[in-house]
């Protein structure tokens, strides 16, 4: 009976870690949102999407690149209408800038009366994908900080709002605090529920604790490191490079995974060595590739590697160790989380409570985890049985394909 307990322990970790890679992303939720200036008769509009949601699209084999697929998919499915009559695209959608893996449209309507309510209907993404969620921002053009903005929730099963005007002359729509509390906090279970990187950092966490106790000290430290950074991030007091986060996100999981089968051999100097070597390399690479990964962030990575192996000598350095290493790297993953959400914005008039409940939402997601795992990982801190001989263990498999899993996370995101 332990033994098949075991087996369908590792195959728990296993499910996690072998998704298949090649459609893996950071944040994989079918997510949209956008942007709407108002100047009293035109909306200015910008419309982002996943580049991957973008190449699901009916129309992706007839244009010459994603850009133009999400503009005509917008022109079709956005819909603007005052009194009956629709607003009429002034003009048309075209490329606009936007951050890595995200395509970005930019248009403008032409309404009719400032006075009256306009009726926003958004159909896009909605039938590829009935989880689909849209989040837009309502403002007036001329208000620079967007001060008076207004955020609203599309879905599948409410996919059209009407705005009016308020005393400033910014759109608004109406939004109670109950809705912005729901709205984000689903927000952000969905998004740890998706985030296959924090999750797989979340099981490294759990592999390298020897104790329920310690894991829990250990997920409480990275808690507190990602609550920290999510909120400076969010509210721009710190504006993180996103192509670096997410590579240290994916070499987080890679060092945690790796160090207590390293250490045990007494290899971490040697292995810190290596990879400082091997990083020197690919940061040579880059120069003549162009890589978003900046050199300085390469130079860290390489001075981290030298001096964290000649850190930890044996198993004993990591519990010493693990504490503030787990703070460090929960810095890293708040940054991640904060990437979603300060893209969306955070609503106006409710900036603490949008902030609340969505880390409120990421935590809830976050248990939804722990307490499954909380219940299997330990088991795996025993060797197999079946392979005593080889003194092979069951969380040394699951670490050896975390490590492998976070490899390929920092290698495609730093060098590709």
């Amino acid at each position: 009976m332990t033994r098949v307990i075991k087996t369908l322990a590792l195959l728990f970790i296993l499910a996690v870690v072998c998704v298949p890679w090649q459609s893996l992303e950071a944040h994989n939720k079918s997510l949209s949102f956008s942007n709407f200036l108002w100047d009293g008769e035109t909306l200015s509009v910008s419309f982002t999407a996943p580049a991957r949601d973008v190449t699901l699209l009916p129309g992706v084999q007839t244009h010459a690149n994603l850009s133009d697929t999400l503009a005509a998919h917008v022109s079709a499915k956005l819909r603007l209408s005052q009194m009956n009559m629709a607003c009429k695209i002034s003009t048309p959608f075209a490329k606009a800038p936007a951050r890595a893996s995200y395509i970005r449209v930019a248009g403008a309507f032409q309404c009719y009366d400032a006075s009256s309510g306009i009726r926003v209907e958004n159909n896009a993404f909605f039938d590829l994908a009935r989880s689909h969620v849209h989040f837009a921002r309502f403002g007036l053009k001329a208000d620079k900080s967007q001060a008076h903005a207004n955020e609203i929730l599309f879905t599948a099963t409410q996919r059209y709002h009407v705005i009016r005007a308020n005393a400033a002359g910014a759109l608004v729509g109406e939004t109670q605090v109950g809705e912005v509390f729901q709205n984000y906090f689903w927000l952000g279970v969905s998004h740890i529920l998706t985030g296959y990187d924090h999750l797989a950092f979340v099981f490294c966490l759990l592999l390298v604790a020897t104790t329920r106790r310690r894991a829990l000290y250990l997920v409480s430290g990275f808690t507190l490191g990602h609550s920290a950074t999510l909120a400076m991030a969010t509210l721009g007091w710190v504006v993180p490079n996103s192509h670096v986060v997410e590579a240290l996100i994916g070499a987080s999981i890679a060092l945690v995974a790796a160090e207590p089968i390293l250490s045990r051999a007494n290899l971490m100097a040697r292995s810190g060595v290596v990879a400082a070597v091997i990083l020197f390399i690919a940061s040579g690479v880059t120069i003549f590739t162009g890589s978003v990964f900046p050199l300085g962030a390469w130079a860290g990575l390489m001075l981290f590697c030298l001096c964290y192996g000649l850190l930890i000598d044996g198993p004993a350095a990591i519990h010493r160790y693990a504490p503030a290493m787990t703070l460090a790297f929960g810095f890293i993953h708040g940054f991640g989380f904060a990437g979603l959400l300060t893209d969306i914005g955070l609503p106006s008039g409710h900036l603490v409570m949008g902030l609340f409940s969505f880390n409120l939402g990421v935590e809830m997601g976050q248990l939804l985890v722990l307490v499954p795992a909380f219940l299997v990982v330990p088991i795996l801190l025993d060797e197999l049985p079946s392979l005593a001989k080889y003194q092979i263990r069951y969380r040394d498999i699951a670490a050896s394909g975390l490590t492998a899993f976070g490899l390929y996370l920092f290698i495609s995101r730093a060098l590709l």
